[in-house]
């Protein structure tokens, strides 16, 4: 498929969007994150109740960017940097976020059902409200964090993950603490 193609497919679906997610983004930052190839970094970014659904951003800079009440539902996020960006009330089910870093993340009522969190960082995160429903957990970081609100999170999954001293977990659940 010709780049052009590819262009023209991408604005017709765009235009199928409902108005509220083409309006609650900043337009060029979503210009910016369809077109994946010019994406390596957008920190700051708005990207805000858009529709990213199975999009590819692996290894992009997302620092601070604001994607609360986006969905990124089969998004591949391996290895991006999400450092103190807004995902409240984003979903992400089946999205790959592992090797991903989310520290100081606002990820409250975020809905990560079936979502990848392999050796994903989740640092000093706000996590009140998410679902971690069916979510793979393999060497996941949950440092500091409060998890005690959280939905669909298993033994199983805490056991494969550290924490620090601080992170709490809801009752029942008991975790490792991360070497070093």
């Amino acid at each position: 498929m010709t780049f052009l193609k590819m262009c023209v497919l991408t604005a017709a679906a765009m235009s199928l969007l409902a108005p509220q997610q083409l309006l609650a983004a900043n337009k060029k930052d979503l210009a910016r994150a369809k077109n994946v190839g010019n994406l390596g970094e957008c920190t700051g970014c708005d990207l805000s109740n858009a529709n990213l659904e199975n999009g590819f951003f692996q290894l992009a800079v997302l620092n601070q960017v604001n994607l609360s009440g986006s969905n990124l539902n089969g998004a591949n996020l391996a290895g991006a940097q999400l450092n103190n960006a807004n995902l409240s009330n984003a979903t992400l089910h089946f999205a790959n976020l592992s090797g991903a870093r989310l520290d100081g993340a606002d990820l409250r009522g975020t809905d990560f059902t079936s979502a990848w969190l392999n050796w994903t960082w989740l640092k000093d995160a706000k996590l009140d409200g998410a679902n971690f429903t069916n979510a793979r957990f393999v060497g996941t970081q949950i440092q500091g964090v409060d998890l005690s609100k959280v939905t669909g999170l298993t033994q199983e999954q805490v056991s494969r993950s550290c924490a620090t001293r601080e992170t709490k977990l809801p009752a029942g659940l008991r975790i490792s603490y991360c070497a070093g």
